[in-house]
């Protein structure tokens, strides 16, 4: 495999020779690096240039492939991402990027590649390497190697085929003012930060700055098309819906926090979707309608609908019924009440500045910020930006929110909790806050290594989770999230269960860990059920660890005498739950290439169900968990790991650590499932493990077929029977109770 992608990227030594003179400014650092990955991989004996050139030279003859007929470079770009969104084809690019110490990949060059492949810089011709490199490892049959690359056309073959959607998203940003004025200054504000906006949250692929369409004196115009097909299939927006719902979110919060904001100045926003010729005159009059010049997100009734198909993390209510006739725009006006920030829309940039919040308790500005926001009549003058945007908004759910994610995920829990405080004031029944509430609680006992103290955590959590399900209405996420409370809590008395501690005064017994865990099951089959779809993607991963460790737990208490079987029981349950949600033909068919067929078809299945909500997480605390329970979710319950299989695992895990390295600068923690929050150094050690234990049945000769299964290598033992989240509570707990689970 290795082979392939190096000859792909130089197919001959000349070719490696033209990279190094005539792109000294990128060779000079890459080189290097590329002979350390040929070196380590056994491509060549010697870390050195010339044992490189020579592995070349004497592979010359296998190349010589012309380019196909009507081949073009969108049509490249959509093969090596198959079922992936860009976004995620570009994370895996850059994680190989920096291994060949290649320039990072970015969006932008793609899209402007796409509109017109000319290749005429060093950075681009860097690109097109790497992409031929990819190529060589994912599709070495195709022999779609550098030289080919280099001779695709400047445009698209055939233009038919790429026709310009006519229908998706439009979203309108409105200033209006209630007794103060819309400055041109305000306006020129609101124009920078859109386009900053699509740049921070990676969407400059997508959603081109040109589409910024100036309406009137005081309002912008954003379009974000849908994929191919009938402009009424709510589904056809999903992407679409969920770009538009993270730039308005952004978008709330900047102008809060911008200097421009004044509580006498609103920012209306409104999504309409459906055929884009429509948008203008259907917003125009909901406008007219004058919602009450208040501040807010308002949809018309078919972009309510997209946003529910999309599985959008928001709030919404029902805002102006029967609005058919006023407005022309449907049958109803719909308002977002509340976003599910907390774990899916990004953090807002400048609250990641110094000026607004701390950046560490260890910061020497951390003091003089907590007097401010615990006792302000000691803290005189305050020069946080993030306090000042309190004063001046003292009860905007949004923006108090927001600084309280920042805290958070910077590991100050009780500054956070603490701004959430002067938000549940006047909002009690903030689901948003509450449910933040809750998982800070539930960090703060992950991080007690007492029982005692820890028991005091989770009791506030399961506290909090109470009072949700009470007072608020039961969402498919507030389930999922009290599924989570409950299954962390019982790895944490597990913890404890194996160093003999108690909490209550009594001892932690594997029943009470039971106990816990048919809880988590509990609330994640009721994520489930409140979902529409029957089966909410997180709960049901979350059901499926949940059931294998009830089982695995079974063993430990007596009732079973032989050796647990590991592999036997997650290949056991993941059958019977896909079976249930129809993933999963119930064949009584025993021939294994039968077997092995609706095997492949449930991978299939998994990796565009996955594909389908990429894009739906968007926090950046978030994202590294999330391509690392890819990982583990395809290695825990795959039936057969293959070659392929691997691949990919292993590609997930190189997006994962891209995704966490980002997150140092700013001082960020990443978010776990097991343990809450988590400092970037620990979860990066998490990740090497992962990639360790998958590359051990990996071994150079695997075949690339995927229907092939991957031998065991000599030495492995039986590593291969371990699964991906088990290693894990082995790390954080390293007793003979989880090591039994490893046996098989």
């Amino acid at each position: 495999m290795i082979v392939d992608a190096l000859l792909s990227a130089f197919p001959t030594a000349a070719s490696f020779y033209d990279f190094r003179d005539n792109d000294r400014e990128i060779s000079r650092r890459a080189i290097p690096g590329i002979i350390r990955h040929a070196h380590a991989h056994s491509v060549i004996e010697t870390p050195t240039e010339a044992a490189f050139a020579a592995f070349l030279e004497k592979n010359e003859g296998v190349g010589g492939a012309k380019t196909p007929a009507g081949l073009s470079f969108p049509d490249v770009i959509e093969t090596l991402a198959g079922s992936l969104s860009v976004n995620a084809l570009i994370a895996q690019l850059e994680v190989t990027a920096r291994e060949l110490c290649l320039p990072s990949v970015r969006a932008s060059m793609v899209t402007r590649l796409k509109k017109r492949f000319v290749v005429n810089t060093p950075k681009k011709r860097a690109l097109l390497r790497l992409l031929a490199f990819k190529l060589g490892q994912k599709r070495p049959e195709l022999n779609w190697r550098y030289d080919v690359l280099l001779q695709l056309p400047a445009g698209p073959a055939d233009e038919t085929k790429h026709l310009q959607e006519t229908a998706g998203i439009t979203l309108t940003f409105h200033l209006q003012s209630e007794g103060a004025v819309i400055a041109p200054a305000d306006v020129t504000w609101l124009k920078k930060e859109l386009s900053s906006c699509i740049d921070t949250l990676s969407l400059e692929n997508v959603i081109h700055k040109k589409a910024l369409e100036t309406i009137g004196a005081t309002s912008f115009t954003v379009r974000v098309q849908k994929k191919p097909g009938p402009p009424d299939e709510p589904r056809l927006y999903n992407e679409a819906v969920r770009n538009g719902m993270a730039i308005v979110h952004q978008m709330s919060a900047r102008w809060l926090l911008s200097d421009q904001s004044d509580p006498r100045k609103k920012l209306m926003i409104i999504i309409h979707a459906g055929p884009l010729e429509e948008a203008h005159t259907a917003i125009q009059r909901i406008v007219e309608f004058r919602i009450s010049n208040e501040s807010g997100i308002y949809l018309t009734d078919f972009a309510h609908l997209c946003a529910l198909s999309a599985s959008v993390k928001a709030g919404f209510g029902l805002y102006a019924p029967n609005a058919y006739r006023a407005t022309g725009a449907g049958s109803n006006i719909w308002l977002v009440t509340h976003f599910l920030s907390f774990r899916y829309y990004d953090l807002i940039p400048c609250l990641l500045d110094e000026k607004m919040l701390p950046r560490c308790v260890s910061d020497p500005s951390y003091g003089d910020f907590r007097r401010a926001l615990l006792f302000p009549e000691q803290a005189g003058t305050c020069f946080f930006g993030a306090i000042a945007a309190m004063h001046r908004f003292p009860q905007n759910a949004l923006l108090l929110t927001e600084i309280a994610r920042v805290l958070f995920a910077r590991q100050m829990p009780f500054e956070a909790d603490a701004v959430l405080a002067n938000l549940l004031l006047s909002h009690p029944l903030n689901l948003t806050a509450r449910l933040l509430r809750m998982q800070i609680y539930a960090s703060i006992a992950h991080g007690q290594t007492d029982a005692e103290a820890a028991a005091i955590g989770f009791a506030r959590a399961r506290a909090q989770g109470d009072f949700i399900v009470r007072h608020c209405e039961p969402e498919s996420d507030i389930w999922h999230e009290i599924g989570v409370l409950h299954f962390g809590q019982a790895v944490k008395y597990l913890q404890f269960h194996c160093r003999k501690q108690t909490a209550g005064r009594r001892p932690i017994g594997l029943a009470d860990i039971g106990a816990l865990l048919d809880q988590a099951q509990d609330a994640f089959v009721r994520s489930m059920s409140v979902s529409a779809g029957g089966k909410a993607l997180n709960s049901l991963y979350m059901f499926g660890y949940t059931l294998c460790l009830l089982d695995l737990l079974a063993g430990e208490d007596g009732r079973r005498k032989n050796s647990v079987d590991v592999g036997g029981i997650f290949n056991r349950v993941s059958e019977r739950v896909f079976r249930n949600i129809g993933w999963l033909a119930d064949s009584t068919a025993r021939s294994s290439g039968t077997r092995n067929k609706n095997f492949q078809d449930l991978l299939a299945t998994i990796t565009l169900f996955i594909a389908r909500y990429e894009n739906l997480v968007m926090c950046r605390g978030n994202i590294p968990h999330m391509y690392y329970m890819f990982a583990l979710i395809l290695w825990d319950f795959a039936p057969v790991r293959t070659p392929q299989l691997c691949r990919a695992i292993l590609a997930w895990l190189g997006c994962a650590q891209n995704a966490a390295e980002k997150l140092i600068a700013d001082n960020l923690a990443v978010y776990s499932v097991v343990c809450g929050n988590i400092g970037v150094e620990a979860f990066l050690s998490n990740v090497q493990n992962a990639a360790d234990q998958v590359r051990l049945c990996l071994p150079l000769d695997c075949s690339s077929d995927a229907d092939a299964v991957c031998a065991k290598p000599p030495g492995a033992g039986k590593s291969r029977q371990k699964s991906l989240l088990l290693a894990d509570l082995d790390r954080t707990c390293p007793n003979p109770i989880i090591a039994r689970f490893r046996r098989s």
